[in-house]
């Protein structure tokens, strides 16, 4: 019986130490997610704020590469955010017209590093004549990333304590009411009035077939 006891509770911890580690790796990948795209939204908004200037511009008939007040703009908005490498406004070729950073003006966006968060530029026609590209450092997701997993480690940890001291707990109460089962089956005196009843009735059923064998036996 302790065996079988200590087996169950054993059983029953691996079970519930498995559903808090599934549980605490979907919470942390979900919430990952979302800490990302809140980030990338706010990055979002300050380029999308630099598309419209620089869509208006073009609906009066300036091209992309004369609207030099974009260098302002662009690093007036970089300011705005630390975390920001830079942020530039590049043609159709993906070729840098305008950067936040200086002398990144003609090179080619695609080649950067880091998260990078990207607005088209689109003229009255509804057609891409350009983008303006976000970039900004990683660090800021890792960081994150760190804090959600060490704030998700201490609730798990606390979690998964109470689940084994709870388990423990159950397996103990079901052994003690599997013990009181065992004893009351053991025990006739112990069982129920219908129980009694019927152990009655099957050991009567016994002696009157006993009975009649031995009458005719004596025939």
């Amino acid at each position: 019986m302790t065996r079988t006891t200590l087996g169950l509770i054993a059983v029953f911890a691996l079970i519930a130490a498995a559903c808090v580690t599934f549980g605490a790796y979907f919470s942390y990948v979900t919430l990952l997610n979302a800490h990302k795209g809140i980030i990338e939204a706010r990055f979002g908004i300050a380029a999308r704020r630099v598309a419209d200037v620089a869509e208006q511009a073009a609906s009066f008939g300036i091209a992309l590469p004369a609207q030099q007040a974009l260098t302002d703009i662009l690093a007036r908005e970089a300011r705005i955010e630390p975390a920001l490498l830079s942020m530039d406004l590049v043609d159709e070729h993906g070729t840098v017209l305008f950067s936040s950073a200086p002398g990144r003006a003609g090179g080619h966006a695609a080649a950067d590093g880091g998260g990078r968060v990207v607005a088209q530029v689109r003229d009255d026609l509804g057609r891409s004549i350009g983008s303006v590209v976000v970039r900004y450092d990683p660090h800021i997701l890792a960081a994150g990333a760190a804090a959600l997993f060490d704030g998700l480690k201490t609730v798990s940890l606390a979690t998964l304590g109470g689940a084994f001291v709870a388990t423990v707990l159950i397996g103990l109460l079901l052994a003690a009411a599997l013990r009181r089962a065992v004893r009351r089956a053991a025990e006739p005196a112990m069982w129920p009035a219908a129980a009694k009843s019927a152990l009655a009735s099957v050991a009567a059923a016994h002696q009157r077939a006993g009975a009649s064998w031995s009458l005719r036996g004596r025939k």
